[in-house]
């Protein structure tokens, strides 16, 4: 029991993220008789596909300090060019250009980021605009569709009741992240960029580095949340996935990434995401309209950063306090080294 008092008390985020995503479960269990079965249960999975792709990429964004304004843009344009050549060229050979491209466009936001020196908010939202005109071009501003629209297996097969490839390819990315940020010196140094960047550059991390690696896993992970849904409904639209920003964004803040940067990891990240997905599905079983979905995800999200600023003041606070007891028993010692120096003279 107190080894789980103390992991709370040195992870107060993610605790609040668990116990957040517990009770919107619980809430929506109890409620909706058919929120609590294997139908649900894939469908979230299904979700979770596409937003933990989006989670994940932004949560490491707000890890490295940065955000990436344009995920939403990447991901629908990486969908209207895998359902625009999907008849000519076959679903693999489309959706592996999809990802070259959506990457690469990370990866060169990324290192302009880097050797301009310049906010990521800047440059992306340049960059969100730049992709929704390529997009539109690409689809010739009109909705693309596939002439015959057949959901490949590897993104359709249910597996374990619960699962498809596709939301298990997700789960193996989180796990492979999870260790590059934890085991490896370039996630460390993407928590080091996040939390105290001066610094971080004065001991010699070179910026471009990190900035290209997060920005390219961003690419990455929209080019994939595209193609599986372009895939899965078999039309992509140059201007119809912009909701994923807000909603992967809300994901990544649930999860425990900090708007100050350096803090954040991928189980946060997974489970914001679950999180989010629990209350847009118990919200379906409602048929709450769309407009109140956005509005309840915007008061999860305000209240998810004030707890953070709470919990941040508390502990600057405590840190405060250590630091004036350290101080005074600092004094007490010495005063006691004076007394004993005073005697032994006398």
């Amino acid at each position: 029991m107190q080894r789980i008092k103390n992991w709370i008390t040195e992870n107060p985020d993610l605790s609040f993220a668990i116990l957040l995503a517990v009770s919107v479960y619980a809430f929506f269990a109890i409620t909706e008789p058919l929120f609590f079965t294997h139908r649900t249960g894939y469908a979230i999975m299904e979700r979770f596909a596409v937003l933990g792709l989006v989670g994940l990429a932004l949560t490491l964004c707000i890890i490295a300090g940065e955000i990436d304004l344009s995920i939403g843009s990447n991901a629908a344009l990486a969908a209207v060019i895998t359902v625009r050549f999907t008849d000519a060229w076959g679903a693999e050979t489309a959706l592996l250009f999809a990802l070259v491209i959506s990457t690469s466009i990370g990866a060169i936001q990324g290192y302009f980021i880097a050797y301009l020196r310049i906010r990521a908010i800047v440059l992306t939202v340049g960059t969100l605009m730049l992709l929704r005109g390529v997009a539109l071009f690409a689809a010739e501003e009109k909705t693309v569709m596939l002439t015959d629209f057949r959901i490949p297996d590897f993104i359709s097969t249910k597996m374990l009741g619960y699962f498809s490839p596709a939301s298990i390819l997700v789960l193996i990315m989180f796990i492979i992240v999870g260790l590059f940020m934890t085991y490896t010196r370039y996630g460390r140094e993407i928590y080091a960029i996040g939390g105290a960047r001066k610094e971080a550059l004065a001991s010699g991390i070179s910026l471009q580095r990190p900035m290209i690696i997060v920005f390219a896993i961003s690419g990455l992970c929209a080019g994939l949340g595209g193609v599986i849904i372009g895939l899965r409904s078999g039309t992509a639209q140059a201007l119809g996935l912009q909701y994923l920003l807000l909603a992967g964004t809300v994901a990544a803040f649930i999860g425990g990434a900090s708007i100050l940067g350096g803090k954040g990891g991928v189980i946060g990240a997974a489970i914001g995401t679950l999180t989010v997905n629990f209350l847009n599905t118990g919200l379906v079983f409602n048929v709450t309209p769309a407009f109140m979905v956005q509005l309840y995800l915007g008061i999860l999200l305000i209240v998810v950063i004030m707890f953070q600023t709470g919990s941040r003041i508390f502990e600057d606070r405590q840190r405060r306090g250590q630091l004036l007891e350290d101080v005074d028993r600092r004094r007490s010692i010495l005063a006691d080294k004076i007394a004993r120096l005073r005697q032994s003279s006398g």
